[in-house]
């Protein structure tokens, strides 16, 4: 892999191509449209299931083994292709936005930040009905450092190539207190990381043809994850705590699209 790359910005170099509305010194803001989807094949893992009743372990518990062992490859695709529903617009625009800077001319260096999934949330809820105090937290964020090089092609548009490397968490906490001295609460923890590839187009055929463009792209992803989810309840008549253990690690690959809006401000930019 480290050839292939290695091959691919030498020849690059080697075209020597101009980069009228790419040129060093220019800044780059991209956000997304909500617009997108991928294709995910779950290639390997382990699994680790555990279900204790005051401390001690339930009969044909823990659970251990390879991804093969206890599940069959599995396949998912998403997509989005709701062109209607923008009630919940933050979300589709601040997922994966990025700013960049190009360094040199064609090259950009980016930061991808999932701003819409950003959450930092401690909210204490009452019910009349069933007489419970219900709590929750969330905390998620992912970022995505990318290296992208242009290379200008007709009518004043640019092709790009991207490699980027990205790591995200999301961690949520929910737990509900009942009157009678029952309680339940629910502890997820996620930790994952990509590597992608990918190319697409900036198309700059607007009456503002030198700030802004639409980007559609396509690009495959190596993923790795782990989510361990450790499920609690109590009951206080019988004094028995109950605490199920599921902790899961996963390989996956796959293609993906998405469409993203950008707009390059810089020399150009200031200059009309």
């Amino acid at each position: 892999m480290k050839k292939i790359i290695t091959i691919t910005i030498i020849t690059l170099l080697a075209l020597n191509l101009s980069a009228q509305k790419i040129e060093k010194g220019i800044w780059q803001i991209e956000i997304g449209t909500g617009i997108g989807g991928h294709f995910n094949w779950v290639t390997g893992g382990s699994v680790y299931e555990n279900l204790t009743v005051n401390g001690t372990s339930s009969p044909g518990y823990p659970i251990e083994g390879d991804w093969s062992d206890v599940y069959n490859s599995q396949t998912q695709l998403d997509y989005d292709l709701d062109f209607r529903d923008f009630d919940n617009w933050e979300a589709r625009f601040l997922n994966d936005i990025s700013f960049g800077y190009f360094v040199a001319d064609g090259f950009l260096i980016g930061l991808s930040l999932d701003l819409g999934g950003l959450n930092l949330n401690d909210d204490m809820i009452t019910s009349t009905t069933s007489n419970a105090i219900i709590t929750d937290n969330e905390f998620s964020l992912g970022v995505r450092p990318k290296l992208r090089y242009y290379i200008e092609s007709g009518r004043g548009n640019a092709i790009f190539f991207e490699s980027s490397f990205g790591v995200g968490i999301d961690n949520t906490y929910d737990k509900t207190e009942y009157s009678s001295g029952d309680w339940n609460d629910v502890s997820t923890s996620n930790f994952g990381s990509t590597i992608g590839l990918g190319f697409g187009w900036s198309i700059f055929n607007f009456s503002s043809r030198e700030i802004f463009s639409v980007e559609p792209m396509l690009g495959f992803n190596i993923n790795s994850g782990r989510e361990q989810t450790i499920t609690t309840n109590y009951i206080d008549a019988s004094d028995t705590k109950t605490i199920h253990d599921l902790d899961e690690k996963t390989t996956s690959m796959g293609p993906y699209f998405k469409l993203k809006l950008a707009f390059y401000l810089g020399r150009h930019f200031w200059s009309h």
